[in-house]
């Protein structure tokens, strides 16, 4: 029977020790002298000496164990087992952490004989804690002294509603993002967020619902259905609503990170616009006020020719007013021949009328408004400004277009002042030739395709642009005349941009220049 039962006891101890020693974990068993007396494959792969080298080695000048806590042995002693972190040198030189758990060994008489060590290693875990730890340092620090706004966002309560995007109708999602709008609160917030916003603090923002800070509640939702439909990166410009009432315009940039499936961190970065639109406005009225005053300067320079234009129906009406005169004080008045000068005297006053309109017209300071029109009355109407100017310089104007084909959008005065300006250019350009006739062609027809809209080309036969770039005339301050400033042509060219037109210069083969714009075909009649 005790040997039966001596049997059963070592039987048991030999499943235990070969349990123990095929455990991942370490296991070192030491005698009360500290030395090893047992070590598992466990403790092999870790520390990196095999059982017949560490067995019968000191623990302490084997492992170098250090960072023991003072009252590990007393506790043993006591409890019968510690557990704690303790730092082990391995063969090839490197630290590593463990977790490790003693136990003491109890002989037959019921003393201590040792300790039972089972540790688990935690250099890894404890690498990548310290590293998520610096990464979240670096982030929180990055986070915060970027200078542009960023606020963390959590939209978690819309992560049921994204999963059935699909299954409804954009109303019906749109009308239940709009019922939660007022939910994704605001976890975190930099100084630039908080300054922004006029906040003093930004763990003032921490908890409150971003969606107040829009000034236009719909931008909000829009920005939420498109998160919620999978969009990772949504860029909008929009306004908020600082905590004063101070309107701040702003480019924003919706993130939501691919690991972030429950939508609880995106991150709403907001750039302030409010001093670039502030300058853009400014910039746009700075250029209404300049094409302004190249419309007045270039009327001054055709003063004669207005003059001349205006004078001769004011002639013909003196000339008509005296024969009707004439007619009706004979012996026997002639009533049909004074009928005919009243007339002329009425035709002559609507086209004296109508000249001092188009001047009135070209000087009057307007908002653009784009409607249908034809170019080439366009084209006439400033022929007939610039009349005295060609004919004093001896210059030819020829028009080549189809009222078909002559249609665009734009604005009527605005298109006045590009024309004007590049044949009052080619006119005097050609003054100077006198080896050859004096030819301003002015040609409209379809560009690339009817669909595209018009491209008119104004050919002369002057000495061409002396600029190997003939580009380049259309930058500011850039001039072939001698008392030029170089505005004319950039006006031109920034009100064909803004008609969403091109305009380019060339010179022409083997004398002269060319300038062609395009225009788009009309839009609806009204349009701004």
């Amino acid at each position: 029977m005790l040997s039966m039962r001596d049997r059963r006891t070592r039987d048991a101890l030999s499943e235990q020790v070969r349990m123990l020693a095929f455990t991942h974990d370490t296991v070192i068993v030491r005698d009360a002298t500290d030395t090893i007396i047992g070590w598992n494959d466990g403790a092999t792969k870790l520390y990196g000496w095999r059982p017949e080298e560490a067995i019968g080695s000191k623990g302490t000048a084997l492992l170098h164990g250090k960072n023991i806590s003072s009252s590990a042995a007393e506790e043993l002693q006591a409890a019968g087992q510690w557990s704690g972190e303790i730092t082990r040198r391995r063969r090839d030189g490197q630290w590593i952490v463990l977790n490790v758990r003693w136990i003491s060994r109890i002989d037959s008489s019921g003393k201590a004989c040792g300790v039972i060590e089972f540790g688990a290693d935690l250099t890894e875990q404890k690498q990548a804690t310290a590293e998520r730890k610096r990464s979240e340092q670096q982030y929180s620090a990055i986070f915060q002294a970027v200078g542009f706004a960023i606020y963390e966002v959590d939209c978690s309560v819309i992560n049921i509603l994204a999963h059935s995007a699909s299954q409804l109708s954009r109303q019906t999602f749109q009308e239940f993002i709009g019922q939660l709008a007022d939910k994704p609160y605001i976890r975190d917030a930099n100084h630039a967020g908080a300054h922004l916003t006029g906040r003093p603090n930004p763990r003032d923002m921490a908890g409150t619902s971003i969606s107040l800070l829009f000034s236009d509640p719909k931008s909000w939702i829009d920005i939420l259905c498109s998160i919620a439909n999978g969009i990772l990166d949504y860029t909008v410009e929009t306004t908020l609503t600082g905590l004063d009432g101070r309107k701040v315009d702003v480019v924003l940039r919706i993130t939501r990170p691919t690991t972030d499936v429950e939508f609880r961190r995106v991150l709403v970065m907001a750039l302030d616009v409010t001093e670039r639109n502030e300058a853009q406005i400014k910039l746009r009225a700075a250029h209404a006020e300049l094409a302004h005053a190249d419309r007045i300067t270039t009327l001054g320079q055709l003063a004669a020719s207005i003059a001349h234009e205006v004078n001769q129906p004011l002639s013909a009406i003196m000339t008509f007013a005296n024969s009707g005169q004439r007619w009706l004080t004979r012996t026997s008045p002639d009533i049909v021949e004074a009928i005919s000068s009243f007339d002329q005297i009425a035709a002559n006053s609507s086209r004296a009328a109508e000249v001092i309109k188009r001047v009135r017209a070209l000087t009057r300071k307007e908002t653009s408004y784009h409607t249908a029109l034809n170019l080439g009355e366009i084209i006439n109407e400033v022929t007939l400004l610039l009349r005295k100017e060609s004919d004093g310089k001896q210059v030819e104007i020829k028009t080549h277009h189809n009222p078909t084909t002559s249609l665009v959008s734009g604005d009527r005065i605005q298109l006045q002042q590009v024309i004007m300006n590049i044949m009052m250019n080619a006119i005097q350009a050609m003054s100077a030739i006198t080896d050859r006739a004096r030819i301003l062609e002015i040609h409209i027809k379809p560009a690339i395709s009817p669909s595209t809209g018009a491209l008119m080309s104004f050919e002369d036969t002057g000495p061409g642009f002396n600029n190997p770039n003939a580009g380049d005339i259309f930058h500011p301050f850039v001039t072939t005349k001698a008392q030029g400033m170089g505005m004319g042509l950039s006006i031109c060219r920034e009100i064909v941009c803004a008609h969403d037109g091109t305009i380019n210069a060339t010179n022409r083969t083997p004398y002269g220049a060319i300038v062609t714009i395009t225009l788009p075909i009309p839009k609806k009649v009204g349009s701004r």
